[in-house]
């Protein structure tokens, strides 16, 4: 009986397939490719930020290389985002001066600690890396802590090693630095932008075509955009691209799955949508070039399937503008991270003052499901230049915001240059159908090649990439999915090859590239004459030549040909080396910490590494190989002592001329900066300089105050300040002044300046004054008071609140009540439901009449919950 039952329950679900399958035979929906419309793309144009300061590994660790090869990037990011605010350039290390500048200091700190035991982290090593996987390098500017002339010696560092940067943006997120989060960096977009300009003019010194972009905005900062694009309405815009960063679906908030769910459905549709590009076109240029050096979903129920496709979804829909360059996740060390967390090991090193070679420390790699949905994406990305036309014919709906629904699908086809096309479709719904592909209106008949990761339900965390194969264009796509499908045709071609080195040897100049793929040989064009590259050589199999036959104290140049039997690609760019020893370098920069120095120098052409000597206080010759780097700091120093520094640079052929020498005392009395300098227009003749002090100072510590009129060039107007305020009283109305202030003690002044105060004025926004803020049993009670302006019957009025204890730009708007002068005056309550324990909030009174809103000036406006 219970075999008879069984079979019976076989022969029903026999019959659901078969009609299942004639029901998606008969009239399966239809996804429809046009070859001949779409539009260009950057190939290679998915990438990441790099953040593993705070990790065992390097860009030398095994098991971070084997990361990056797998997941096989277009571009990575140096030298990262927040954690790279702190961070030296020159050193690759970070910087206790620089760290100082900062009010929270403690991430810095442990990246302090961990490259201490480590080692540097240098661009050269991240750009053979880069080599190795034939990706390209974009470069945050660490305008925080780092001054134009700094910044200046990093262009000429990657000019000097024919290091190539796609692009060069200043610096990470700061729409986050500015008065109302109580920070003093820039008062607005406007000032920010007035900032950057020195350092847009020190890299188009020594790289005239550099693409530069200032960093707009993250999703719901539009403010900050709005006063940069004042700034080029007033001056025009010295930058050429435009950048932003990206996590649509975070909120401060707890939510559950369901609600998540539907946020990061409404979200992502938003923050890609023609109307948001449309909205950066409108506060930049039409056309403007766009670069996202960092995204992701940030909402923790989301962690898992759904944040994996989320992620490759983001990607395709900012390709379908044509303005896009350029797109990272955030970032490549959480997508496959160290299986094994040894941070401990680090840790104990420090503390003990012990060297390790930290290369040797195997973690493993744990491939998470971000990883692996973009590992199999990057196949598409780093293997085409153009998009064709794809749309569907009928469109998955999944839940949205305010119980709209949302697209919940989307397609795109990569037109391949390795002899297959791909077709990418993601799928945030629970379900499951099955599309015709169609090419130009023809049913396409090739097999199709997929890779696609899955899952039944949305909670499912980790699920493994999946292969199968499709017949005659007809895909499955599964529930909660992304797949990368691909079919042969008969079109290929050779992308361009990049030399990624030329090192002069003993015996000549040695020239590394990237592998290009499809190529089975390599033709390198070289010379005297930089129009006339007159000798050329066959390189089979291999990514590496030495050009021997080449005199000394002559320029060559280099370009570089990838070619098969049917193909040539296109030539590469160029790059050049002279033959000869490295010229003298020049130590332009000198800090002094505890018991140590830190040496920086102008880089010179043609060096290998540097070499540094000085003879230490025993009277011995000491020698240190710094590598190819153009800062190195030299610990273990006895306070209190006299030594003299050179640097001199070295390649195959020797040692060049040593630098002049530098004489140094080293002290542990080298005060720190203060920071968070603020500048604050009291009166037409008055302004009034604040900062912070550190929260240990050394005894004896005063403090200089310093002005000017143009950026970075001050002059001392103040000298052994002993308060942490001073009033200006010296000024001309209406001009516009800088302020710095330096650390001061018996052995000297601090090292570095901290950030630049642009003096501003609460008047220009005294139409609006938050009065008073009264604590209450149930909440916060803010009244507020207007100047020049009246309320009437249609305005609406209130206050804002932002929690600025991190990183959030989610605003909480309250409305507010009329006061006994019901036209001058307004007040409103926040109650307590609606902040957050142990939190900071900024809070601003705003007025909107007729579409146009006022607020209030952000001067320590705010309120600290417990």
């Amino acid at each position: 009986m219970a075999f008879k039952k069984v079979k019976i329950i076989q022969l029903v679900l026999a019959v659901c397939l078969v009609q299942t399958a004639s029901m998606y035979a008969r009239n399966p929906e239809s996804i429809n490719i046009d070859t001949t419309t779409g539009h260009a793309i950057k190939n290679g144009a998915s990438g990441f930020n790099v953040r593993i300061a705070d990790k065992v590994w390097s860009y030398t660790h095994p098991d971070f290389v084997a990361s990056v090869k797998e997941l096989k990037p277009g571009w990575l990011r140096y030298f990262s985002g927040t954690m790279g605010d702190a961070f030296s350039s020159a050193t690759g290390q970070y910087d206790l001066d620089y760290i100082a500048m900062f009010d929270h200091q403690k991430p810095y700190l442990k990246g302090h600690r961990f490259t201490e035991v480590k080692g540097p982290h240098r661009v050269t090593d991240l750009y053979h890396l880069l080599s190795e996987i034939n990706g390209k390098l974009v470069i945050t500017v660490n305008a925080f802590s780092e001054t134009p002339e700094m910044v200046m010696e990093l262009a000429r560092f990657c000019k000097n090693n024919n290091i190539k940067v796609e692009t060069w943006q200043f610096c990470n997120e700061p729409y986050f630095y500015v008065p109302n989060r109580n920070r003093y960096w820039w008062n607005d977009g406007y000032d920010y932008a007035a900032k950057m300009q020195p350092y847009a003019e020190a890299i188009q010194e020594v790289l005239p075509d550099a693409k530069l972009a200032l960093n707009y905005t993250w999703d719901g900062v539009w403010t900050f955009m709005k006063e940069i694009n004042q700034f080029q309405k007033t001056n025009g815009a010295y930058w050429n691209t435009f950048s932003k960063h990206s996590y649509a679906p975070h909120t401060g908030k707890k939510e559950t799955l369901e609600q998540a769910y539907k946020r990061a459905n409404t979200k992502l549709l938003e923050a890609t949508s023609p109307s948001a590009m449309s909205e950066i076109e409108d506060y930049t240029w039409k056309d403007a070039p766009m670069i996202i050096t960092e995204f992701g979903v940030w909402n923790s129920p989301l962690n898992g399937i759904y944040s994996g496709i989320y992620n490759v979804e983001y990607i395709m829909r900012q390709l379908q503008h044509t303005n896009t360059t350029y797109v990272a996740a955030h970032e490549v060390s959480n997508k496959f991270l160290p299986a094994v967390n040894k941070n401990i090991v680090l840790e104990e090193a420090f503390k003990n003052n012990q060297q390790i070679d930290t290369d040797t420390i195997v973690t493993g790699i744990h491939r998470d499901i971000e990883g692996k949905t973009l590992k199999i994406y990057h196949e598409a990305t780093n293997n085409s230049n153009f998009l064709y036309k794809t749309d569907i014919s009928k469109m998955v709906q999944v839940p949205g915001l305010k119980g709209i629904e949302a697209n919940g699908m989307f397609v795109q086809t990569y037109k391949g240059n390795n002899g297959f096309n791909y077709l990418v479709i993601t799928n945030r719904s629970e379900e499951s159908n099955q599309f015709q592909v169609n090419i130009n209106g023809t049913p396409l008949k090739e097999t199709l090649l997929t890779n696609y990761i899955s899952a039944d339900v949305l909670k499912t965390r980790n699920p493994d990439i999946q292969e199968t194969t499709y017949k005659n264009g007809l895909i499955t796509v599964k529930p909660f999915s992304i797949s990368v499908s691909k079919w042969k045709t008969n079109s290929s071609a050779l992308t361009q090859p990049t030399i990624y080195k030329a090192s002069i040897e003993k015996k000549g100049i040695q020239l590394n590239w990237g592998e290009v793929g499809l190529a089975t040989a390599y033709k390198v064009y070289y010379g005297t004459d930089a129009l006339n590259l007159n000798k050329a050589v066959t390189v089979k199999n291999k990514t590496a030549f030495l050009v021997e036959a080449v005199e000394k104290g002559k320029p060559y140049y280099f370009k570089l040909q990838a070619l098969n039997k049917a193909i040539e690609s296109p030539i590469s760019d160029v790059v050049s080396v002279t033959f000869n020893k490295p010229e003298q370098p020049e130590i332009f920069k000198v800090s002094r910490r505890d018991d140590s120095v830190t040496l920086f120098w102008k880089s010179v052409a043609n060096a290998k590494g540097y070499l540094i000597h000085y003879v230490d206080e025993n009277g011995k010759d000491i020698a240190i190989d710094a590598d190819n780097v153009f800062g190195y700091r030299i610990e273990g120093l006895k306070d209190q002592t006299d030594y003299q520094f050179t640097v001199t640079a070295y390649n195959g052929l020797g040692r060049g001329e040593a630098s002049d020498k530098e004489n140094v005392k080293v002290s542990s009395r080298i005060p720190f900066s203060p920071r968070n300098v603020s500048a604050v227009k009291k009166s037409s003749n008055t302004i009034e300089v604040k900062w912070h002090s550190q929260d240990q100072v050394l005894e004896g510590t005063s403090y200089n105050v310093y002005r000017g009129e143009k950026l970075h060039e001050f002059t001392k107007i103040a000298t052994a300040v002993k308060d942490t305020v001073f009033l200006d009283n010296n000024i001309v109305n209406d001009k516009q002044y800088y302020y710095t202030v330096k650390g001061l003690t018996d052995a000297g002044e601090s090292n570095f300046y901290p950030n630049i105060a642009t003096a501003f004025s609460a008047e220009n926004n005294d139409k609006i004054t938050i009065q008073v803020v009264e604590t209450k049993e149930d909440g916060y009670l803010v009244k507020v008071k207007l100047n020049k302006l009246q309320l009437k019957e249609n305005d609406a009025f209130g206050i804002i609140i932002n929690n600025v204890s991190y990183l959030n730009v989610e605003d909480i708007k309250i409305e507010g009540t009329r006061g006994s002068e019901e036209t001058k005056q307004f007040q409103a309550f926040i109650p307590l439901s609606k902040v957050k324990q142990n939190s900071n909030y900024t809070i601003k009174a705003f007025i909107t009449k007729q579409g146009k809103t006022l607020e209030s000036a952000l001067v320590n406006q705010h309120i600290a919950t417990k």
